[in-house]
């Protein structure tokens, strides 16, 4: 897969609220009530993902690309 999609439970938030911070391994997620800390199964591209907060469904859709070495499998 050349990307993966995250989705997170956020009952009882608001946009302005959620703290969102992607490292290469690593999605660091924070508001006020909760606290998400998750090891990502793969080496992402921390630069180039990209967050939607979904209102009416409480919902953070997170979509991060996987960084990977191009070898005679992954070309």
């Amino acid at each position: 897969c050349p990307s993966f999609q995250i989705k997170i439970k956020l009952p009882e938030t608001k946009y302005s609220d959620i703290t969102l911070d992607v490292q290469d391994k690593v999605l660091d997620l924070r508001t006020p009530k909760k606290k998400l800390l998750l090891h990502l199964p793969y080496h992402v591209d921390s630069k180039n993902g990209k967050a939607r907060f979904l209102s009416e469904e409480e919902t953070l859709e997170v979509t991060l690309r996987v960084s990977r070495k191009f070898d005679f499998i992954n070309f």
